[in-house]
């Protein structure tokens, strides 16, 4: 079995089809194929001058379970830590000043009327149109932008102050082209049960349920503050779990700087020749599909199946001999380059209170960062109490000029910000540049029409699967859950058992 792709998605694959081959007795062989130099995908820390850097995702939300159960099953669990709940405040910048989010939102709709009445983020009839969202009649099912949803919920202002960089700077996308179904279902799903927002969540809090599932895991054995916490890190940073599965996974060959340049389907005369382990069961009708992948150094490698833990432009490029109806929809998922910028200072030398997680930008102000994170303090591990941690972000869908300056222009450009923002001047003791090209896959309207007929195609070839941030959730625990349930699929393929397997579950 073969997994090319090594970033979180695929090395969740890899050691749980090894995992799950040893617990079942199975003599199954894997390979896992990642064309950079390194393992773990956008998962990237750095550890300098005592400063913990994530030059990508510094955690992972705490109420989709799979992240933190699969740290739990890699002996990680006492490196899980909380936001320091002090500082979970979060800024919305606002005609060059920042405005904190008003307390009693759900989202963007106000659940209490006092903080908002009070925030001086929304103009009066901005907030009179926010407080009527429960008077808005229901739209119609389906698909359509967040935009659209939000403008029809909670009027315009609500969008382009709090709603746009709040929801779609997850994806470093445009509202105008996210769906809603893609990204926020749960919302729409709200709007349909209950016909508002307000109504969905207050019902929800009187029945003692909340808007969803409770945050984190298992309740049982937690450490205080897991619970409570929106987001949980790793206090070794979030490679600590990269490096946790690269050292499990030794009974797996992992070959990297090397990038798979063709998948072709063995002729079904090769198959009988090649023929799986007795100890393997085969299909019913007697065929086992087989797979030839071809390396960028020459060598060639056959596969019972494959999982291609690839980003969608280049999963179209693999797949397109054997799945040529897929192709059109992967390439139709456009790509978003990022910029992260990270800047260390000596603590006394930063004015700012850093009182909170730090600040979102709109699209509106017209500033080159979109997002700045208080790293220091959100993440006590992430410094020393004399230090303070500054991340920003450069680049969205539309504005991504930053990925053509050099390195010295991007800490000038957010440096100068800053100032102006902040009132930050002194110079920084450490400052770290990290480019993310096509990164950011883009949730577009019709992207879960468009993921279900890639899926279709896929499935026509046995033994083939798909996963990744492309599809089914850009975070580190959907991209885990995707991992997981590949291997489950590629697993279910060649036993042939018709159940099961065991998960990080």
């Amino acid at each position: 079995m073969a997994v090319i792709g090594g970033g979180i998605t695929g090395l969740t694959a890899a050691y749980l089809l090894q995992e799950t081959a040893r617990e079942q007795g199975q003599p199954v062989r894997v390979s896992l194929f990642e064309a950079s130099g390194r393992l773990g995908g956008k998962i990237l820390t750095e550890r300098v001058d005592g400063f913990c850097i994530e030059a990508g995702p510094d955690s992972f939300l705490a109420r989709k379970p799979w992240a933190r159960m699969l740290a739990e099953r890699l002996g990680l669990a006492e490196e899980l830590v909380p936001t320091d709940p002090r500082y979970r405040r979060t800024y919305i910048l606002h005609r060059g000043r920042l405005h904190p989010i008003p307390e009693g939102l759900f989202m963007f709709v106000p659940v209490r009327l006092d903080a908002l009445l009070r925030s001086r983020l929304f103009s009066p009839w901005g907030k009179l149109r926010m407080a009527m969202e429960p008077l808005v009649p229901k739209g119609p099912p389906g698909d359509e932008s967040i935009a659209q949803f939000v403008i029809r919920r909670a009027g315009r202002e609500a969008l382009e102050r709090l709603a746009e960089p709040l929801l779609t700077g997850i994806y470093s996308g445009r509202a105008d082209r996210l769906g809603i179904m893609a990204t926020f279902p749960q919302l729409k799903e709200m709007e349909q049960r209950t016909g508002s927002l307000v109504k969905s969540f207050l019902a929800g809090r009187k029945a003692g349920s909340g808007t969803g599932p409770k945050p984190g895991g298992p309740g049982a054995g937690a450490k205080p503050g897991l619970d409570d916490s929106a987001f949980l890190a790793l206090r070794g940073g979030l490679v600590s779990l990269v490096e946790a599965l690269v050292q499990r996974l030794d009974g797996v060959t992992v070959r990297t700087g090397v990038r798979a340049t063709s998948l072709a389907a063995l002729p079904p005369e090769r198959h009988a020749a090649t023929r799986a382990p007795a100890a393997l069961e085969q299909p019913p009708d007697g065929l086992q599909a087989r797979y030839i992948i071809t390396l960028s150094d020459g060598t060639r490698v056959e596969a019972d199946a494959v999982i291609l833990a690839t980003p969608a432009y280049a999963a179209a490029e693999l797949i397109g001999p054997l799945c040529p109806e897929a192709v059109p929809h992967l390439a139709a998922i456009r790509f978003v380059s990022t910029i992260t910028c990270v800047l260390g200072f000596e603590r006394a030398a930063v004015q700012h209170p850093l009182d909170g997680s730090g600040f979102l930008v709109p699209r509106r102000e017209g500033r080159c960062i979109t997002a700045c994170t208080w790293v220091s303090s959100k993440w006590a591990h992430t410094a020393r109490p004399d230090q303070a941690l500054i991340r920003c972000y450069l680049g969205r869908d539309g504005e991504e000029e930053a990925l053509g300056w050099s390195d010295a222009e991007v800490v000038a450009a957010v440096r100068r910000e800053l100032k102006e923002l902040m009132g930050i001047t002194a110079e920084p003791r450490l400052a770290r540049v990290y480019r993310w090209e096509r990164a950011m896959p883009q949730y577009e309207v019709g992207h879960r029409e468009r993921v279900a007929a890639i899926e279709q195609a896929v499935a026509q070839q046995p033994g083939l699967v798909v996963a990744g941030a492309s599809y089914h959730g850009v975070g580190v625990p959907d991209c885990i859950r995707q991992g997981q349930e590949a291997a489950e699929r590629a697993l279910s393929y060649i036993f042939r058992k018709g159940r099961q397997h065991p998960s990080v579950e």
